[in-house]
């Protein structure tokens, strides 16, 4: 990947965080959390934090071209359980609101 593309990717993974610590700011005001919910929320934001580590080694390091695959995966990954983990507290939400709804972060 070409220095602009790392720059890309990084704000990228940006933007997710941002997008992360939106959505749990906006459940966590909502009361729309359970022990569950928070137990998998911080482990998305666990991972969320090791994938900006490692992309921050490897734009450092000669290493970028051999792990970018692994880190595209691990950032869709990381996208996509976020996006049932929102799915299912909107749902729940619904569901507690009789079809009130949260704002959504899309």
């Amino acid at each position: 990947m070409r220095d602009v593309e790392k720059a890309a990717f990084e704000r990228k993974l940006d933007e997710f965080s941002d997008r992360l610590r939106l959505r749990t700011e906006e459940f966590s005001k909502s009361g729309g959390f359970s022990d569950v919910h928070e137990a998998l929320l911080k482990d998305i934001q666990r991972r969320n934090e090791k994938l900006k580590r490692k992309v921050k080694e490897a734009r450092t390091s000669s290493v970028w071209e051999m792990i970018k695959a692994e880190i595209v995966r691990d950032y869709n990954a990381l996208f996509d359980d976020l996006l049932q983990f929102e799915e299912r507290l909107d749902t729940e939400f619904k569901k507690t609101n009789k079809g009130s709804q949260p704002s959504v972060l899309r």
